[in-house]
């Protein structure tokens, strides 16, 4: 079995700090989020060949991961872009891939900056070789909006699927890992074709993985795999700080310098960050930076920005930034 881990996006949801870095390759809990999925596919028997696809701009930086991680058997496979609207799509990188890596093998295909409890393994297992989606009940309807939504019988088996609904009738979202077995490859090259005669535009339909599902659950019978331990979209701060919430063994972690300041839950400064008389609470300081007299709240500062009296919340604070106020 081959797999791909999907990490061609530009995070622009995440910006500033994923402006010059790949979403997948930002630290969580002293790792890259892309290892909690990359140490598991290595360690799952089935699979014998991984496949990292990603931008033109990021591939060195996880040719660089793959080597100081000693992955072997794994492969950078470069999409032909640069920025996000240049990205062919998603479907698009996939179908790219198995034009160039064949279409002879089953595949796992995951999104790379996804963090995941369940075991991989037991999804493999689940699927019986059928075409399956892993899934994950959000809980709330209007989140679920954002996602692709799921319904199934007892058998598991998808009867409904709707990509992005107004009005979900249900909050089981789709959660971006899929199973094909080789005789289902050939979904990708239909889909495409059938879509090609549309007027739809192609940046919408070889966009979304859940279009796919979506439209190819009527043809072929598909699983669903559902569980409930954690799921987390990293796409967002929020999503972001509670992944670091949700992974982390302290919930407060120290690693740079730290003086007369005030720490509250969910709070990680790297390594080499310096903070004086501030107060912290849910948020991620990265290395060299520099807080003085400042409150940071469900926030997010990057590499060497320098904050002095501020009062910041529900922030993302650029590398190098410089925010000083005068408090009066």
């Amino acid at each position: 079995m081959k797999a791909v881990v999907l990490a061609g996006g530009h995070a622009t949801r995440l910006w500033p700090v994923t402006r010059n870095r790949a979403k997948p390759l930002l630290p969580l809990d002293g790792v890259p989020i892309i290892d909690y999925i990359m140490s598991e596919l290595a360690a799952t028997d089935a699979i014998d060949e991984i496949y990292i696809s990603t931008n033109k701009r990021f591939a060195p930086d996880f040719e660089s991961y793959v080597q100081r991680y000693g992955y072997e058997d794994t492969e950078i496979v470069v999409e032909d872009q640069r920025s996000e609207d240049e990205k062919p799509g998603t479907i698009g990188a996939i179908l790219k891939l198995l034009d160039e890596h064949g279409m002879d093998d089953d595949y796992l295909i995951i999104g790379g900056d996804n963090y995941y409890s369940f075991a991989i393994q037991d999804f493999l297992e689940f699927t019986n070789g059928m075409p399956a989606v892993a899934c994950y009940d959000i809980g709330d309807t209007s989140a679920a909006s954002s996602f692709g939504v799921v319904t199934a019988d007892e058998e598991h088996t998808i009867t409904d699927f709707t990509e992005k609904p107004e009005d979900p009738d249900s909050t089981l979202v789709s959660m971006a890992c899929y199973y094909f077995p080789e005789d289902k490859l050939e979904l990708f090259e239909q889909y495409a074709d059938h879509f090609a005669t549309t007027v739809i535009p192609e940046e919408q339909y070889l966009d979304e993985p859940g279009r796919l599902i979506e439209w190819a659950h009527t043809r072929e019978q598909m699983r669903a795999f559902s569980f409930s331990g954690d799921w987390f979209d990293i796409g967002t701060r929020q999503g972001y700080l509670d992944a670091h919430a949700a992974v982390a063994e302290e919930s407060t972690t120290v690693n740079g310098a730290v003086t007369d300041t005030e720490l509250g839950e969910n709070v990680w400064v790297m390594d080499g960050a310096d903070v004086t008389d501030s107060h912290l609470e849910n948020c991620i300081i990265f290395p060299e930076a520099e807080i003085e007299d400042t409150t940071v709240k469900d926030s997010i500062i990057d590499r060497e920005a320098t904050l002095s009296g501020a009062d910041l919340e529900s922030s993302i604070i650029g590398e190098y930034s410089r925010i000083k106020t005068r408090r009066d």
